[in-house]
């Protein structure tokens, strides 16, 4: 069985843990305070952009950069505005990172556990 913390819990409890740590952490949406979605939009200094997608208890990664026809941020914007078509309570949590590549979810964590009965 899989169990979990509230999202608006989770996302207060994270960028206080994040702002620690020295890195810009902001909520630039506010989702369903119970079980909304969770977004995380890493910038790096380069423009590349990477977006976590809260799946389960794992992290799915989507990586951006600029092309010749659309910026990195272009790209990003459109696959949130995506997002946001399916589950219009989603969470969005940005921050700005050293490097966009380098694997912060697996020092996050989710707000998802499973508990063996």
């Amino acid at each position: 069985m899989m169990y979990g913390l509230k999202a608006g819990f989770w996302v207060r409890a994270t960028l206080r843990r994040l702002n620690q740590e020295g890195l810009m952490a902001v909520v630039a949406q506010k989702g369903d305070e119970d079980a909304g979605s969770i977004f995380i939009i890493l910038t790096d200094r380069q423009n590349r952009i990477a977006i976590l997608r809260e799946q389960g208890d794992t992290w799915h990664r989507q990586s951006f950069e600029d092309t010749e026809t659309a910026s990195a941020a272009m790209h990003a914007t459109d696959y949130m505005e995506r997002q946001k078509r399916y589950d219009p309570d989603l969470w969005i949590i940005e921050i700005d990172v050293p490097d966009s590549t380098a694997p912060l979810e697996t020092e996050l964590g989710t707000r998802r556990f499973s508990h063996l009965d």
